[in-house]
């Protein structure tokens, strides 16, 4: 071998060792900036979870000021949309300074909130007692018709979309929903006792994926479900995905190639999934988890929703379990799959593996530069980048632009023209 070619490769060697250890050195700058990043979340979100608890748990509820917040809902509407909507009173009580009292103007609410703690230690007896004091004492608020439904301004990320300003406003309304709704859904300890059952008794064993799979009325109205008779009147909504397209979505994370097999938990309306996942699974490498699909619903006395008391402990269940995945491969338009999505996000500190099928007829939130406020106007196939976990990694892998924010959201457009989005976190992956 010449000498000059002997040299090239020794020099090449040492080019090799000299990047492997930069790597190495910034990986472990990475995993530790990783750590203090995501420890800065976690305890600004104790911040917010203490603000909520506090305005909602007045010394003295009978001279305290209220919000009586309106249960009642235009139309038919299930646990998740009920919920997504209902948790702005809690935004509204904070900026307003006024404890949450919920009324019951539609009881099947308190039944789907039963296996979750109460928002307030105020009453409707505290608020009666108010009322009569005079004064304003009392505000009455309806979720689903009140002002702050409307945009404040063109930039604003969606009708409805509150952020209680103050030191959370630069948050931005996606951080400021996850902590809205992880509030509204901290489980009761029986709730939580259902639910490590519920994961024993279908094997998981993390890490384990998720798919939340959601068909019949939402996807294809409601005279076929529940009879054109039925006092339940609702069109289809959403396109209904096939399994195949959340293994299409899966596939696209790294973790999943890493992994020899992958547990899969399917949490799912559609009573013929068992038989749909035996007929249509050819990937060995997938091991579906027990399926347990939700009951059917009835109409409750209003006609506006399912009677949610025999079901309330299921769905609270399903709603858990969605959150615990890694990734969660869910359906935005389903108001069920936002809120899982919202409790993992505060779960995981805001760096979340997840992707959703599509964006639902509301309009897309802000998607959080983690403590900048949110971004608007994203574009398909363009990449948003968090920088909670922020590192350059240039001297690593000059050509990946991602390596620079490990946690990113791509906004795209699937092949049926439906509009999807994607997350993938890669701090761990970043730091190695």
């Amino acid at each position: 071998m010449k000498k000059s070619n002997r040299l090239a490769m020794v020099a090449a060697a040492l080019f090799a060792v000299l990047t492997f250890a930069a790597c190495t050195a910034e990986g472990a700058a990475t995993e530790g900036l990783c750590r203090k990043r995501a420890s800065e979340e976690a305890e600004w979100t104790k911040v917010a979870q203490a603000a909520l608890h506090a305005v909602n748990h007045p010394t003295d509820c009978s001279t305290a000021p209220l919000l009586l917040c309106n249960t009642m809902v235009r139309k038919f509407q299930g646990t998740g949309s009920r919920l997504f909507f209902l948790g702005r009173c809690l935004s509204e009580g904070l900026k307003a300074g006024r404890a949450v009292v919920l009324t019951n103007d539609l009881p099947s609410s308190h039944d789907m909130l039963e296996p979750f703690k109460p928002w307030s230690n105020c009453t409707l007896e505290h608020s009666r007692v108010n009322a009569n004091a005079g004064g304003d004492r009392v505000q009455l608020y309806t979720p689903m018709d009140a002002p702050s439904l409307e945009r404040d301004h063109a930039e604003a990320p969606g009708a409805g979309s509150l952020v209680p300003g103050g030191k959370f406003a630069a948050k931005g309304y996606w951080w400021w929903k996850a902590q809205e709704i992880t509030y509204a859904l901290r489980p009761k300890a029986a709730t939580m006792e259902a639910f490590k059952a519920h994961l024993e008794d279908i094997g998981w064993v993390e890490p384990v994926a998720a798919f939340q799979v959601r068909r019949t009325d939402k996807t294809e109205g409601c005279a076929k479900h529940y009879g054109k008779g039925s006092p339940i009147k609702c069109a289809a909504e959403a396109r209904a995905p096939q399994l195949k397209d959340f293994v299409d979505a899966l596939n696209t994370f790294r973790s999943f190639g890493e992994r020899k097999q992958q547990s899969v938990a399917v949490v799912t309306d559609d009573p013929q999934m068992k038989q749909e996942l035996d007929l249509e699974n050819k990937d060995s490498k997938l091991r579906f988890l027990e399926v347990r699909p939700a009951p059917k619903r009835v109409a409750d006395k209003a006609g506006k929703g399912g009677v949610f008391k025999g079901r309330a402990l299921k769905d609270a269940i399903d709603i858990l379990t969605l959150s615990r995945a890694k990734p969660l491969i869910f359906t935005y338009s389903s108001g069920f799959g936002a809120l899982a999505l919202q409790l993992k996000q505060t779960r995981e500190n805001f760096c979340s593996d997840w992707a959703s099928l599509d964006v639902g007829k509301r309009e897309w939130p802000q998607l959080a530069a983690i403590g900048e406020g949110g971004v608007r106007g994203m574009k398909f196939h363009g990449v948003q980048t968090s920088k909670l976990c922020y590192i350059p990694c240039n001297s690593c892998d000059p050509a990946a632009e991602h390596t620079k924010y490990p946690c990113s959201v791509d906004l795209i457009r699937r092949a049926n023209g439906d509009r999807a989005a994607h997350m993938e976190c890669s701090c761990k992956e970043a730091s190695s």
